[in-house]
């Protein structure tokens, strides 16, 4: 990054501020918030922006740079906050072996850092039937596909996943609500705000999430959207209490598919787009199949028996 005056400079640590609070509360991958970030500052390198995003110090990373190369057996460099800063603005190239561990710590490709152009294209003959897209983590691309696909929606919207948060967003909101009136059905299943199923997953996160409070999920995510459904009466919210290793959403033919990993971020997670030509495309959709047949049918065995409960959105004030 060029040199910048002291405005500048605080304007540019305002940005950086408010890019990874949004970055947090929306569960942003890291890479996202960097691209974010320069976007707004494009004097900035990809490099910084990467760092930045996660909220580190130069003195951070070189500490992180260092374990790397205690875990390789060899002998920590010591990186000055003065080397990072002149690779940062470009003052300096790092040494292939310094961007090779640069690359590790964020891990990714030297590209995405500011170091070479990725020519390579994809392999001929993998392409697999029925992927319609693919999305490394979430991101602006990711978002800007599920809602031309709300746009598009016809007959169905269906969700199922941890607490499908983005959903509660205005503008997706808005989409929704949009589709509802056009008469599609939509039903989202979340996962029950107290159940034992729920916590479990939040402490395997590798970091405190936006919605781990079952409080502030209920305000800033159940309750929109419970308000945004009730003006429609195709427009359903259910509840689980189970535990689950992806998320599902159908959206007419395609299938949108992300994965829960201990020690990620569900947004972390690569998600697939599918369309009915996709060989497990049957799997997937049966998953939902199944959720519905629970919903409708809660006394079927053995589930009952197991304690497995799909139940309508109940709130606590519903009780009182």
């Amino acid at each position: 990054m060029v040199a910048a005056n002291a405005d500048r400079r605080r304007e540019i640590d305002r940005i950086v501020a408010d890019e990874r609070a949004e970055g947090v509360r929306a569960g942003l991958h890291p890479f996202e918030v960097a691209a974010r970030i320069v976007d707004r500052v494009p004097e900035m390198t990809a490099l910084e922006a990467q760092r930045l995003a996660r909220g580190w110090s130069r003195r951070q990373l070189s500490k992180l740079i260092d374990e790397l190369y205690e875990a390789d057996s060899l002998a920590p460099v010591g990186l000055a906050d003065e080397t990072i800063c002149r690779w940062e603005h470009g003052d300096r190239t790092p040494s292939p072996e310094r961007i090779d561990y640069l690359c590790r710590v964020y891990r990714t490709r030297p590209d995405r850092l500011g170091f070479g152009v990725d020519h390579s294209a994809s392999t001929p003959g993998t392409a697999l039937p029925g992927l319609i897209a693919f999305f490394p983590y979430t991101s602006r691309e990711s978002d800007h596909d599920l809602r031309s696909r709300i746009v598009d929606a016809e007959r169905e919207i269906t969700v199922f996943g941890l607490t499908r948060n983005a959903y509660a967003r205005d503008g997706t909101l808005d989409l929704l609500g949009q589709a509802a009136s056009r008469g599609v059905a939509i039903t989202i299943y979340v996962m029950d705000p107290w159940c034992e199923s729920r916590r479990d997953r939040y402490r395997v996160e590798p970091a405190e999430a936006a919605m781990e409070n079952p409080e502030r999920y209920i305000r800033e995510g159940l309750i929109p959207l419970r308000e945004a459904a009730s003006a429609h009466p195709n427009w359903s919210i259910w509840t689980f209490d189970f535990p689950i290793s992806f998320a599902v959403e159908k959206i007419d033919n395609a299938i949108r598919i992300a994965a829960y990993a201990p020690g990620r971020r569900g947004t972390e997670s690569p998600i697939f787009v599918y369309d009915n030509d996709f060989p497990a495309y049957d799997y997937f959709a049966g998953q939902l199949d199944w959720l519905r047949a629970r919903a409708e049918n809660p006394h079927r065995e053995p589930w009952r028996s197991k304690n497995i409960h799909v139940r309508p959105l109940t709130l606590p004030a519903d009780s009182e």
